[in-house]
C-alpha cells in the first residue's frame, strides 16, 4: 500500500509538472513562440510524471490506483496535445 501521505505530495508535484507543461503548451501557440528548451523541458517531466505514476499505482490501494489512473490519463492528454502542437 502506498503511503497516503507520499502519494499526495507526489499527485501534487505531478498536478505542478501539469501545470508548466500547460504554460509552455500556451506559449507555444503564441505569435512568437517560447523558449523551445524549456518546451522541450516540460515534455520531459511529464514523461518522468508518467513513469513516477507507474510505479505508485503498483502498490497503490484501489482507490489510490483511480486516482492515479485518472491523473495519468490527464497527464497522457496532455503529453499528446504537446506532441500534436494543439
Amino acid at each position: 500500500m502506498t503511503n497516503s501521505d507520499y502519494l499526495q505530495g507526489a499527485v501534487r508535484e505531478i498536478q505542478h509538472v501539469m501545470s508548466i507543461a500547460e504554460e509552455q503548451l500556451t506559449e507555444s501557440h503564441r505569435v512568437e513562440p517560447g523558449d523551445r528548451d524549456e518546451f522541450t523541458k516540460a515534455q520531459l517531466q511529464l514523461e518522468e510524471a508518467n513513469m513516477e505514476l507507474e510505479k505508485m499505482l503498483i502498490s497503490a490501494t484501489a482507490e489510490q490506483r483511480d486516482q492515479l489512473h485518472r491523473l495519468q490519463q490527464q497527464l497522457q492528454h496532455l503529453q499528446n496535445r504537446m506532441i500534436l502542437g494543439l
